[in-house]
């Protein structure tokens, strides 16, 4: 054993004196480690000495030599590979649409309310409003349904501006006849014949009245503001103050114009006043005033009449006898607002003979109740200058403008 040992230090001697010209610091230099290729530990190769001869130095092992995991601590970096790096793998192409089925397991990770965001597509740029789609114009079947529908709507408008038109001709009518035609004088002088007709009471046309007009009786031209006709029971006119005022009944028979609008017409003009009577023997009379009017209300609708002519008797004025039971004078009386001269009764209510002007309480009673002879006692449509207490058939009141005013 000991001879084996010389043998190899004598051969390691001989082989060290063949490389005196290197040393261990040169060899560092331009000799490389040798890397075990297992374990990756690093060994300088030899170190020379021109005294000992070639030897392994144990300072020059490294401490971590034997340490495996401490190896790679002190392994020299390496080379950067000159030869370029293969290229990506080209990315796939995306429809931006998932699989139904992955994308109901995304949606159900992220949660309801959230949303897999797709990507953002540009949006298209808007057209102008105002501008024309040439594919419109681009057949001869487009051309002709874009001008029908031009023309339909042309039309459209047209009946439209036709309607409004005619709305308007007819409102400056309706203006222009509550400005000239005010009564039914207005009307005979435009060779209206006798009839019902309609007129405003304020230019807002808001209080129409239906009137008779008789265009016959004494040259025309007279508007009836009270008619009772033969055997008509069909308006009561035992009413109230507002009634009265207002006016009520029907033009195709009874009724009673209204002490309002009497007192508009006969204070926009001079009017004169005509009663047409009838008894029931079929004898006719009449009473005329060419002088008649009424004050507003707050001073009761006192009535003003007088300058009397005619066949019935003055029993409104009785210029030759003044009494107390003339009208000229009172101011109008009902049943729930006296106005009359007497202490002791309201006529109106008392015999319960409808509105008047009565003084205590009066020669005539046209508004009283309709009664056939022999059917009380004096109380119902009566002209006392005329028949006494007997009840007359019919009456009518009616106004005109003054001929002689």
């Amino acid at each position: 054993m000991e001879g084996t040992w010389w043998w190899i230090l004598l051969a390691l001697s001989v082989f060290g004196k063949g490389c005196e010209s290197r040393t261990l610091d040169a060899g560092r230099s331009d000799a490389e480690l040798f890397s075990h290729p297992i374990h990756g530990i690093s060994l300088p190769i030899v170190s020379s000495d021109h005294e000992t001869g070639f030897m392994i130095g144990l300072n020059d092992l490294q401490p971590g030599l034997m340490d495996k995991g401490n190896a790679a601590a002190h392994r020299p970096e390496a080379a950067t590979p000159t030869t370029p790096p293969p290229p990506p793998p080209p990315a796939p192409e995306y429809n931006n649409i998932f699989p139904m089925e992955e994308r109901e397991t995304v949606e159900r990770a992220l949660g309801e309310s959230d949303v897999i965001p797709d990507e953002p597509v540009p949006p298209e740029p808007a057209e102008p409003e105002d501008e024309f789609d040439e594919d419109i114009f681009s057949t001869e079947q487009d051309t002709t349904v874009i001008m029908r529908r031009m023309y339909d709507s042309l039309t459209k408008r047209l009946n439209m501006l036709r309607s409004r038109v005619t709305s308007v001709e007819q409102t400056a009518r309706d203006v222009l006849a509550r400005l000239t035609v005010l009564d039914c004088a207005d009307l005979q002088a435009q060779g209206k014949p006798s009839g019902v007709y309609k007129f405003h009471m304020d230019h807002n046309g808001k209080r129409p009245v239906t009137v008779v007009c008789d265009m016959d009786t004494d040259g025309g031209g007279w508007t009836v503001i009270q008619r009772r006709q033969p055997h008509s029971r069909t308006v009561d006119f035992n009413r109230g103050w507002h009634d009265y005022k207002m006016g009520f009944g029907n033009a195709s028979s009874d009724y009673w114009i209204g002490l309002e609008n009497i007192y508009i017409w006969t204070n926009t003009r001079h009017y004169e006043l005509r009663i047409e009577l009838t008894d029931f023997d079929g004898d006719s009379a009449y009473a005329l005033y060419d002088k008649f009017y009424i004050d507003n209300e707050s001073r009761g609708y006192r009535l003003h009449v007088s300058g009397y002519s005619g066949t019935a008797g003055d029993s409104m004025t009785n210029e030759d006898q003044a009494d107390n039971y003339t009208a000229d004078g009172m101011m109008f009386t009902t049943h729930d607002v006296d106005h009359d001269t007497s202490h002791e009764i309201n006529c109106a209510k008392y015999w319960k003979i409808g509105g008047w002007w009565f003084n205590r309480c009066s020669w005539a009673n046209l508004n009283g109740p309709y009664k056939e002879p022999g059917d009380g006692d004096g109380i119902g449509i009566n002209w006392h200058m005329w028949r006494n207490k007997e009840y007359l058939r019919s009456s009518a009141i009616m106004i005109r403008p003054a001929r002689n005013p």
